[in-house]
């Protein structure tokens, strides 16, 4: 990279953006502390300056007692000097096991409240961005794991991070205290401090690097596993015997893992062992000047006492300065990713937070007059280079029922989803009665919206409750339910059941009511009626689990549905041509283009790709 003049790029420039980025990172895990609780916080503060103090004065004290003894007559005088400082000594010390075991309740009291605090923002954020990019994109969903994964780094990194300041408190109160015998002491000493966090900064990177590097791999290892233990894929898996070779699969890429992350283990482990006979060769080096000052009578055997003692702490001190630095560093690393989801939830191409900086210049409608329209809308999936779609202009007109069809892979289930917010259109704009969608509050859209998508949501809740939470204010009404039943023809499913509207379902309770494929299908077209007026109806392959008769019957009843309520649109998606003849409106989707358009008369009238695949379709259904 250059900067403007032509030059390369000065390295100052990145440093800078470095620090500022790791200062927001550091202030970020401030932020989670102080906000679990403030007084707690103070406390510990307060709790880690006695406990350094004290465990400096233990050397001091032991000077004192060393130097009295060899130096005084042992007569009454200094026999009681010498005892005063033993019981010093002995009370500093006592202090400061006392301080280190309150700051521990104190530390994993605070730790498991910002557990929770931390774990639910995540989840928060992560179900709050409107867009679905972040739950599509393997990187992205890479990037969530390590962060799920790593979210106890980020409230032990506070923990590390109160030690730390703890551990430099007492080495800067040891170096005063060597410095006080001889200049040479803290340099002896202090000298081994600094390569060895370094060492040990790069051994964490290692097992951060490792961690990163075989995210996907990971991903695709549990993915497998479940493969081989979930229920849902357990038929095909036993009738085909694919279990041991997925099993294999799943096998080879977790040695792979294991052995990325047991190599950048062992890199680690000789670093960490350096970094620690870096310290043990600068402690024996302070104690060997030590010796030779009192040797000289430059110093005094309690000197040659406080450097033993100061020494000893200064070494464990600094190793574990280092060892917390390490957690530091990493929940640094992880406050990094939780800062870049907070900035994800807050970006405008994301439709978060501030996606709509200013006023609304016009609300929704109540009922539509006109429709729906697109404007020359493209679309292609970020990280990708394909184009899903190709320059649309679409009107879906207030009150009718458009059909959407074409093969697999035309770009139905896109469409539906720029439609519904999930993504942005590339280019383009789409259109409500003529407000523009990106113009508003992703919430404002998203409450006049049903829809039900073929991959669709399995709440294993009770049947009431696995429908109400279609419209979440009605979630506890058991009349609106009732009637959102009947308009997707799913009371007889709701009286076969052992409870009625009461029933557990699924596998997650003990006494769960298991449901076939097409039973969930039909309480999920429930869930999407319960809204009274959506302005747009979307129905994405909901009925694939039922047979031609069953999902006619299903688009007849939204159809005469939506002629009863007209302004709204209705938005059927299907590749069954023959259930969609009742389509006041049908589009033909073919790589991402509108190829034709019109009822289902007109399309048949003349040649094309309706006719066809309409002809093929019905003589499979009826040969």
């Amino acid at each position: 990279m250059t900067d403007p003049s032509g030059g390369p790029e000065r390295p100052s420039g990145r440093r800078r953006v470095t620090g500022a980025a790791t200062w927001g990172t550091l202030r970020t895990l401030l932020v989670l502390a102080w906000r679990t609780d403030r007084r707690a916080g103070l406390v510990l503060a307060a709790f880690l300056l006695c406990g350094a103090v004290s465990h400096g004065l233990v050397g001091v004290f032991l000077r004192e007692l060393t130097d009295t003894i060899f130096t005084g007559a042992m007569a009454g005088p200094a026999v009681l000097e010498a005892g005063l400082w033993a019981l010093a000594a002995g009370g500093a010390l006592a202090a400061g096991v006392a301080f280190g075991r309150a700051e521990l309740a104190l530390m994993q009291e605070l730790a498991e409240r910002m557990g929770v605090a931390v774990q639910e923002e995540i989840l928060t954020l992560t179900s709050g961005v409107p867009t679905i990019e972040h739950l599509e994109r393997p990187e992205h969903l890479d990037r969530l794991r390590t962060l799920r994964e790593e979210s106890r780094q980020l409230y032990f990194a506070v923990w590390a991070l109160a030690l730390v300041v703890e551990h430099a408190a007492q080495i800067g109160l040891g170096v005063a205290l060597l410095a006080a015998v001889h200049p040479l002491l803290p340099l002896l000493l202090g000298g081994a401090v600094l390569p060895s966090l370094l060492v040990r900064g790069r051994a964490a990177r290692h097992i951060d690097a490792a961690a990163e590097r075989t995210a996907e791999t990971t991903r695709l290892e549990q993915h497998l596993s479940e493969t081989v233990t979930d229920a849902e894929p357990a038929k095909e898996v036993r009738l085909s015997g694919a279990a041991s070779a997925l099993d294999g699969m799943a096998r080879r890429h977790w040695e792979e893992v294991s052995g990325v992350q047991a190599r950048a283990g062992v890199r680690a482990g000789l670093l960490t062992f350096a970094g620690s006979a870096t310290f043990l060769a600068g402690y024996v080096a302070a104690l060997g000047h030590a010796a030779w000052l009192a040797r000289q009578g430059l110093a005094t055997p309690g000197d040659l006492v406080l450097v033993a003692t100061v020494g000893v702490q200064f070494v464990t001190q600094a190793s574990r300065l280092a060892f917390h630095f390490g957690s530091v560093t990493a929940g640094l690393r992880a406050a990094a990713r939780l800062a870049w989801l907070r900035a994800y939830a807050d970006d405008p191409r994301a439709g978060g937070r501030r996606a709509v900086p200013g006023p609304i210049a016009r609300a929704l409608p109540d009922r539509l007059d006109d429709g729906i329209t697109l404007h020359g809308v493209s679309f292609t999936y970020p990280g990708t280079t394909r184009q899903v779609l190709h320059d649309l202009d679409l009107r879906l007109p207030a009150g009718a029922t458009v059909a959407l069809v074409g093969s697999h892979g035309s770009g139905k289930t896109t469409l539906a989803k720029l439609l519904c917010g999930l993504y942005h259109p590339d280019q383009g704009e789409i259109r409500a009665d003529g407000v523009p969608l990106h113009g508003l509050p992703p919430q404002e859209w998203r409450r006049r919206i049903s829809a039900v998508f073929q991959d669709l949501a399995r709440f294993e809740l009770t049947a009431a409750e696995t429908v109400g939470v279609g419209d979440l204010p009605r979630l506890g009404d058991r009349r609106a339910v009732e009637e959102a039943l009947a308009r997707a023809g799913a009371t007889g499913l709701i009286a076969g059941l052992p409870d009625g509207l009461s029933t557990e379902l699924g596998d997650t309770f003990e006494r769960g009511h298991r449901l076939s494929g097409g039973q969930w299908q039909r309480l999920a077209l429930a869930r999407a009626s319960m809204r009274r007026s959506p302005l747009l109806l979307v129905l994405d392959e909901p009925t694939a689990s039922l047979d031609a008769p069953a999902e006619s019957a299903v688009f007849a009843r939204y159809a005469e549905a939506a002629r009863r309520h007209p302004g709204a649109v209705t938005l059927l998606i299907t590749h069954r041509f023959p259930t969609v003849r009742t389509a006041d409106l049908i589009v033909v989707l073919d790589a991402g283009r509108i190829v034709q358009q019109g009822t289902h008369d007109a399309l048949m009238a003349r040649p094309g790709p309706y006719a066809d695949l309409y002809a093929l379709q019905r003589a499979a259904f009826t040969g």
